[in-house]
C-alpha cells in the first residue's frame, strides 16, 4: 500500500534535477591582462585599453611591457592606458619610446601621455623630441605637454620654435609659452605679433598678458592696429591687465563691429579696463542691441564685472505696489 502511494507521489511530482552552480563571472581585470598575451593584436590592442579604463595602478608594470610589443597600435593603446593611469612609473620607458619607437602614432601617444602623468623628469626626454623629432605630430604633442607642465627649462627651445618654418607649430610654442608665463619669452613673443600668420600674433599677444611684463607694453600698443581683430583685442586685454587702457578705444570700435567674436572680445576688454562714463553705455547700448546670445552674455557679464570694479552697486528690485482692499458689497436693506 506504501509503495504504491510512493509510486503515485513520484508519478505526480516528478524529481526536480539540481541545477550546477553557476561560475563566478571573470575579472576583468585578469580578463585584459588574458588579452594582452593573446596571438591576435586587435585582441593585446583591447587588453591594453581595457586596463586604462579600469584605472587599476598594478596594471602598469604589464602596460608598460606592452610597449615593446611588436604591433604598433598595440603599443600606442599601452601609452595611452599607462597615461590614463597617470603612472609615474611609465615616465622613462615612454620617454624612450618618444626617442627610439620607429611609429609615429606611437611616439605621438607617448608624449601626449607624458601630459596626463605631469611628472616633470619627463621634460628633457619631451624637449628633444621638439628639437629633434622629424613627425609634426610628435612635435606639437611635446611642445602641448611642455606647456601643461609649465616646464621653465623648456622656454629656450619653446622661444626658438616661434622661428619654426611651420606656422602651427609657431602658434602651438606660443600658446605652450603663455601657460609657462616665463619673463624670459617676451622678446620671443613680441617678435612673434608680427608674425605673417594672425593665428600666430594672436597666440602671442594671449601669451604676453598672460605673462605680464610691463615691457611688452610698446609692442602691444603697436599690436592694437593689426589687421585682424581678433589680435587688436587680444593685445587690447594684454594691456588692460598691464593696467593700460591704450587699447580702449580698438574695444570700443570693436564692440560695434560686425564680427560676433569681435564683439565678445571688445566686452571682454571694457568689463576688464573700461571706465563708467564712456564703457558702460556702450555695453548697455550694445547690449539692448545684440540679437546673438552668446554674445549678448559676454557683454552682460562684462557690465556686471565693470560695475563690481567700480562699486556700483544693482538697485534692489522695487515691490510690487500693493493692491488696494476690496470694497465691502453693499448690504441690502433691513426686512
Amino acid at each position: 500500500m506504501i509503495s504504491s502511494l510512493l509510486l503515485a507521489v513520484f508519478l505526480v511530482f516528478p524529481a526536480v534535477a539540481a541545477e550546477p552552480p553557476q561560475a563566478p563571472p571573470p575579472d576583468p581585470y585578469q580578463a585584459a591582462l588574458e588579452q594582452l598575451q593573446s596571438k591576435d593584436p586587435m585582441t593585446r590592442r583591447q587588453g591594453a585599453d581595457r586596463l586604462g579604463q579600469l584605472r587599476r595602478p598594478e596594471a602598469a608594470e604589464a602596460l608598460i611591457k606592452t610597449l615593446k610589443d611588436e604591433n604598433p597600435f598595440v603599443r600606442a593603446m599601452a601609452a595611452d592606458a599607462l597615461g590614463s593611469l597617470r603612472a609615474r612609473s611609465a615616465v622613462g620607458p615612454l620617454g624612450e619610446v618618444l626617442a627610439s619607437d620607429k611609429e609615429v602614432s606611437v611616439r605621438q601617444s607617448a608624449a601626449t601621455a607624458l601630459a596626463y602623468i605631469a611628472d616633470p623628469a619627463a621634460v628633457p626626454a619631451l624637449v628633444s623630441a621638439l628639437e629633434n623629432d622629424s613627425a609634426a605630430g610628435v612635435r606639437y604633442a611635446a611642445v602641448r605637454t611642455l606647456g601643461v607642465l609649465r616646464a621653465n627649462s623648456a622656454v629656450p627651445g619653446l622661444v626658438k620654435a616661434l622661428q619654426s618654418p611651420d606656422a602651427g607649430l609657431r602658434r602651438a610654442a606660443a600658446s605652450a609659452l603663455g601657460l609657462i608665463q616665463s619673463r624670459e619669452s617676451v622678446a620671443g613673443l613680441e617678435g612673434a605679433l608680427s608674425d605673417e600668420e594672425a593665428g600666430v600674433r594672436y597666440e602671442a599677444a594671449r601669451a604676453l598678458g598672460a605673462v605680464g611684463d610691463s615691457a611688452a607694453g610698446p609692442a602691444l600698443q603697436k599690436a592694437l592696429k593689426d589687421p585682424e581683430v581678433g589680435v587688436r583685442m587680444q593685445a587690447a586685454q594684454a594691456l588692460a591687465r598691464l593696467g593700460d587702457a591704450s587699447g580702449l578705444p580698438e574695444a570700443l570700435a570693436a564692440l560695434r563691429g560686425g564680427d560676433a567674436g569681435g564683439r565678445q572680445q571688445a566686452a571682454g576688454v571694457l568689463g576688464l579696463a573700461g571706465d563708467v562714463r564712456t564703457a558702460l553705455p556702450a555695453l548697455d547700448r550694445a547690449f539692448a542691441a545684440e540679437k546673438d546670445p552668446a554674445t549678448k552674455n559676454a557683454i552682460d557679464f562684462a557690465r556686471i564685472q565693470l560695475k563690481a570694479r567700480h562699486g556700483i552697486k544693482e538697485p534692489a528690485p522695487q515691490a510690487a505696489p500693493a493692491k488696494p482692499a476690496a470694497k465691502p458689497a453693499p448690504r441690502g436693506p433691513k426686512r
